[in-house]
């Protein structure tokens, strides 16, 4: 088995279950190949790949994105392979703490890899959406993007601004006069959403649910629950952050909508 850095042509390689796991995956993984903050690693075996590994990393904060092996005996013996080698990657890079968020089914196996649960994300769906109405909703323009960052920050513990700033095309925040107490980034994974006030942050989520049908969160933001609960939404444990090294401050009260 070698590793070796992951090339378009491993990601199209005979690794897929099906053509549906190969569609929906497959331009998360190049976005990882031209990115400079992020990383992808494959294992070939016999000369076919064996399954490939994607991490991003934001100064000392890292994050395992994608793994994916090939089905059979050996799958956990090759998802140790591309973690670890991952993980070394990026405290090379200069990383104290390395996340992943995944299935609930699949803590075991990563805290076998010296992984700890962190947050709880919950699936809200089943309910009936109020339509948005606040006239402080704006789209993002360049004299709000200092404090969204800011923001994002304090949430989150660590800088994202490069990705915030990729992804910021119909972001929106929630301004009152110059103070910004919210923004939604829609196209950052399902939507991120960040306020600091409940009623910033649910006006913001009024914008998500037209055109998504459920919403993730993590579990302890009070206010989401309660409303969310009130309109008929069911939430559901779908997927857990997990966390190696020494995790970073998470503010839950103030996360509407998780990327």
């Amino acid at each position: 088995m070698t590793l070796h850095p992951l090339t378009r042509a491993h990601i199209e390689g005979p690794i897929w279950d099906s053509t549906d796991e190969f569609e929906a995956l497959y331009p998360a993984l190049l976005w990882h190949l031209h990115t400079p903050y992020a990383l992808g690693l494959c294992a070939v075996r016999h000369g076919d790949v064996a399954g490939l590994g994607t991490a991003t990393r934001h100064g000392e904060v890292g994050r395992i994105t994608h793994i994916k092996v090939v089905t059979g005996q050996e799958e956990t013996a090759l998802r140790a392979l591309l973690v670890n080698a991952l993980v070394d990657e990026l405290h090379a890079a200069g990383c104290t703490a390395i996340s992943v968020t995944l299935p609930v089914a699949e803590v075991a196996q990563w805290e076998a890899l010296g992984f700890r649960a962190h947050a709880t994300l919950l699936r809200y769906a089943g309910g009936r959406w109020l339509q948005a109405a606040r006239e402080e909703v704006i789209p993002i323009e360049p004299q709000h993007r200092m404090a969204v960052l800011r923001m994002d920050q304090r949430v989150f513990g660590l800088d994202r601004s490069t990705m915030l700033l990729e992804h910021e095309y119909l972001g929106l925040v929630y301004a009152e006069g110059i103070a910004v107490r919210g923004y939604n980034i829609p196209l950052l994974g399902e939507g991120v959403i960040v306020a600091d006030s409940a009623y910033a942050g649910l006006e913001l989520q009024r914008w998500h649910f037209p055109t998504q049908r459920s919403i993730l969160l993590p579990e302890g933001n009070a206010a989401a629950h309660a409303h969310l609960t009130e309109r008929g939404y069911t939430a559901t444990p779908e997927q857990v952050r997990m966390v190696r090294g020494t995790a970073r401050p998470l503010r839950v009260e103030w996360v509407y909508g998780w990327g």
